[in-house]
């Protein structure tokens, strides 16, 4: 199976030389989380559970339901339009569950070991009609959910390392928080129907680029990309 982690095309270079380390980045701070570790999802159901948590708990934050220690990364959150606008451009690096030790769970995957940069690949969307691409995380994931029905993500939530949350989601039954997750997950799809839609048809396919190749051959040569631009 494929795992899928999101990364910022800003580390994208260092990640090409080091590879993923273990590490708590801005992200995990935005769900209270001070773990060291490689974080990651498996398939196409795990990545998009991931995503719509955490766009979860970013709304909450921007809508003050939620509270954040840490000032800085607060202050990106109240300042950015959504979540692409606070994420920025990214990429999905991919590398064969084979590969890795899954500490966790398919959703809120995890590793305490260094991932080699000859593991990874990037996953990219290809128009096969005219050749054009897109490497955006957020193309990416709705192509994942263009693929996948939504009552098919059956998971009752991540356990957050933040106490608070997590004890209150906890008091539920696990059919009860199945049921709000997919509440979530359907809510998300009809609100960026239109971004999902795009790729509900044979016109486009998913492909995984060895990362060497993206760096070297791709990532500076970006004129095929005009057509996914929004």
């Amino acid at each position: 199976m494929k795992c899928f982690r999101s990364t910022s095309i800003n580390t994208i270079q260092r990640v090409y030389t080091e590879g993923i380390v273990p590490a708590c980045g801005r992200n995990s701070r935005l769900i209270g989380d001070n773990r060291k570790k490689v974080f990651f999802s498996e398939g196409y159901q795990g990545t998009i559970a991931l995503l719509i948590d955490f766009n979860i708990v970013y709304n909450k934050i921007k809508n003050n339901r939620m509270q954040l220690s840490d000032k800085e990364l607060y202050s990106k959150v109240i300042n950015s339009q959504n979540i692409r606008e606070f994420l920025g451009e990214g990429v999905y690096l991919t590398f064969d569950s084979e590969n890795v030790t899954n500490e966790n769970n398919e959703v809120d995957g995890f590793t305490s070991e260094k991932i080699n940069t000859d593991l990874l690949e990037v996953a990219i969307i290809v128009n096969i009609n005219d050749g054009t691409f897109s490497y955006s995380r957020f193309d990416v994931v709705h192509f994942m959910m263009a693929q996948t029905n939504y009552n098919d993500i059956i998971y009752s939530g991540i356990k957050w390392p933040n106490i608070k949350l997590y004890e209150k989601h906890n008091q539920k039954s696990e059919e009860e928080k199945i049921k709000i997750n997919q509440l979530k997950i359907k809510q998300y799809y009809e609100e960026n129907q239109n971004l999902i839609n795009k790729f509900r048809n044979n016109q486009y396919k998913l492909v995984y680029v060895p990362l060497s190749k993206f760096i070297n051959e791709i990532y500076i040569n970006k004129e095929k990309q005009e057509s996914f631009k929004r």
